[in-house]
């Protein structure tokens, strides 16, 4: 039994047109570590192919992520090679649009356990996405989550996922381990 999504998540597709987890254009899925991969293999009995797919990236480029998204520090220690979930048909091919995400949380990479919150250079903790202010702005740009739409405060986010601000720098410390021992092999 799969467990269910936030109330906020379950909503997205049918207010904004589409989910996280259905990138459009430039867009694209959760980046995983190797730690992800295993986990996913584990539970799904999939070869990794199946569902991971692999970006190069110049040396520039690894460099500049790892210096704007800090919890990937180390990433890309073993080389400029990205690993993000597999898109098929518009969206991640764990993704059904009726239903949502069907890893288990526990399963699902680090990453999309800690949407829409991201940690700063600086150590804050913020959103990863903008707020339009407006569901029909939100809905043209495509890249907004309603639950920060809806929130007037960080606190209404974390309730909206059912989250606490202890829970998402746990998943944050525990993506920061998982990236550098994904550097280093």
């Amino acid at each position: 039994m799969k467990p269910p999504q936030s109330p906020a998540c379950a909503r997205c597709p049918k207010l904004l047109g589409k989910s996280c987890c259905e990138p459009r254009g430039t867009e694209s899925l959760a980046m995983v570590t190797r730690s992800d991969v295993e986990r996913i293999a584990a539970h799904t009995w999939l070869a990794p192919r199946r569902f991971i797919r692999e970006v190069g990236v110049s040396e520039e480029e690894a460099a500049d992520f790892e210096a704007r998204w800090p919890l990937y520090r180390g990433y890309f220690r073993r080389g400029p090679v990205q690993l993000t979930l597999l898109a098929k048909e518009g969206a991640c091919v764990f993704y059904e649009r009726e239903r949502g995400c069907m890893l288990p949380a526990d399963v699902r990479p680090i990453a999309c356990r800690l949407y829409p919150f991201e940690r700063w250079a600086d150590g804050s903790w913020s959103l990863a996405v903008g707020r339009y202010g407006d569901l029909q702005a939100a809905r043209e740009e495509g890249s907004a989550c309603l639950a920060v739409e809806e929130a007037e405060s960080m606190e209404q986010v974390l309730v909206a996922f059912g989250t606490t601000r202890e829970v998402v720098e746990a998943l944050g410390a525990q993506l920061a381990e998982e990236a550098r021992n994904h550097g280093r092999g």
